[in-house]
């Protein structure tokens, strides 16, 4: 926040601070002032002018030249600067920690967090990954094995087709083929047989009635004669019987072997694709679950090996919340202290190469622009001066916080020159931010200039030894000085207080609001 400051000549007058506002509020050029504002004093040469113009309650008016400043607080900060977070998760407690402002080397203890819980988590999380790592490997040898016995049971499955298969061809090619053949040779049998029974019984016939052969003879020859005849009969039956029965019995027997054969193949596929499938997912579920227990406890040792921090590089250290705005300063890093998962813990900051981060009012902000040079007063140095230059302002405002959420600042930050001893971060400081400059123009004590409503006016002598208000135009302002644009000539004598009662010839009243009443 930008300090408004109250000057002692104001004081002692009794000017009023509404008057100055006021006046600040009309220069149409420099500054506006609400409450938060301040302007930086000219140079030294301004200062000395106008002290010498000074006679008591009087000023003699004459031309002068004096700086435009802004005044605005802030802090320094290192341009650039290592963060220290926090990396475990949850909010454990400091335990042990540097102390600030010491100066640690590479490799040296900054802090250590609490790590009891972290420990039992860590142990807890090496038996499930264990345990997740046997699982894995059971599920990998059952795996195996279920490959085993799927190739064993396609095998088998398949040569239960191939017999099957070859027993269907044996079959077509073999056994039909004897089959018909015998069937075929008892049929010519029978038949050279009925021949031969028939030529037997003719001659035995001849014979008999010739009276060579006995009638048992003739008998016999004509039984042989029947027989043949019955069995070429029951060789025709024989065919007829394959043909018809026999042949398609063996015929549907053998291709439904041949079919339940490749039937059974295909569920034999199918059942080792699914028993396979179902052992392989468990594989890969016990796999990620492996994975999940590794990472887990990959993450728990980076935590507890994150409970210890050394420093990464050389440097001094400052804890975070003494570098930053905010409730944070209310709970200071120490000891004791919890702490949260990414937060900042301690800076170690270069500083060789210093900046001051200034904040400037919403409503003075634009009147800043980079390469503006700024004099910088380092309230730890007592009162030490730094020249330095504006290098970037903020886009976006930061606000007052819930003490003062109408109050809108800018960040400015000016980069100091590099190698300057004794700066620190967080360091309070004061800059004067030179914005512009008057040259050799008539100006007043900003005390001289009284408001009344839009009218601006000094008081001058009237010859009689009071005083009379005398209207002014005023132009650009500083914290001390009014440049006079209209109404004051080189010479001229005003007061630098309120008139006393009674002092004045006039009294100044403002306009009446001639605004059309609703």
């Amino acid at each position: 926040m930008i300090q408004h400051r109250t000057y002692p000549d104001a004081r002692r007058r009794g000017f009023a601070a509404g008057k100055i506002l006021a006046v600040v509020i009309a220069v149409p050029v420099v500054l506006v002032g609400v409450g938060f504002l301040a302007f930086g004093g000219g140079d030294d040469t301004a200062e000395t002018t106008t002290a010498a113009a000074t006679t008591g309650d009087w000023y003699a008016v004459r031309p002068i030249s004096f700086d435009l400043t802004i005044t605005a607080n802030g802090e320094l900060e290192a341009r650039d600067k290592v963060e220290i977070k926090s990396r475990v998760h949850g909010r454990p407690a400091i335990i042990e920690i540097v102390e600030e402002g010491s100066f640690v080397r590479e490799g040296d203890l900054l802090f250590r967090l609490e790590s009891d819980e972290t420990a039992k988590e860590l142990e807890q999380a090496r038996l499930d990954t264990e345990r997740a790592r046997a699982d894995k490997i059971a599920a990998e040898q059952e795996l195996e094995i279920q490959i085993n016995e799927a190739d064993s049971a396609r095998k088998a499955a398949e040569v239960k087709l191939s017999l099957a298969q070859l027993d269907l061809q044996k079959w077509k090619k073999g056994d039909v083929v004897t089959r018909r053949n015998e069937l075929q040779l008892a049929l010519e049998k029978a038949k050279r047989r009925v021949e031969r029974a028939k030529r037997d019984y003719e001659l035995s016939q001849e014979l008999y009635d010739q009276q060579f052969i006995s009638l048992n003879e003739l008998e016999d020859a004509e039984i042989e004669q029947i027989e043949a005849t019955d069995a070429l009969a029951t060789a025709k039956l024989n065919i007829e019987v394959y043909e018809k029965y026999e042949f398609l019995k063996d015929k549907q027997q053998f291709e439904s072997d041949v079919e339940q054969a490749e039937a059974e193949l295909e569920r034999t596929i199918n059942k080792n694709q699914s028993t396979l499938a179902r052992h392989r997912s468990d594989l890969e579920s016990k796999k990620q679950q492996l994975s999940i227990r590794e990472q887990r406890l990959q993450e728990l040792e980076e935590q507890l090996a994150s409970t210890e921090v050394r420093a990464p590089q050389a440097g001094l250290v400052v804890y975070a919340s003494s570098v930053e705005r905010g409730w944070r300063r209310n709970d200071p890093i120490s000891e004791g202290r919890q702490v949260r998962f990414g937060e900042t813990v301690i800076l170690l900051p270069d500083t060789r190469q210093m900046a001051a981060n200034l904040r400037v009012h919403e409503a003075l902000i634009g009147q800043v622009q980079i390469g503006q040079r700024v004099a910088l007063v380092i309230d730890a140095m007592r009162g030490r001066t730094i020249q330095g230059e504006v290098v970037n302002k903020a886009v976006t405002p930061e606000d007052g916080g819930w003490w003062n959420p109408n109050l809108r600042e800018y960040e400015v930050r000016v980069e100091l020159p590099e190698g300057i001893e004794g700066l620190k971060p967080a360091m309070r400081c004061q800059g004067q931010i030179f914005i512009g400059r008057v040259e050799d123009a008539l100006a007043v004590p900003v005390q001289a200039v009284h408001t009344v409503g839009e009218k601006r006016f000094v008081y001058v002598p009237d010859g009689g030894g009071r005083v009379k208000p005398k209207p002014v135009t005023i132009g650009r302002a500083s914290e001390s000085l009014v440049e006079i644009e209209k109404g004051l000539d080189p010479g001229d004598r005003v007061l630098l207080r309120d008139p006393r009662p009674g002092e004045s010839t006039e009294t100044v009243e403002s306009e009446p609001d001639t605004a059309p009443t609703a």
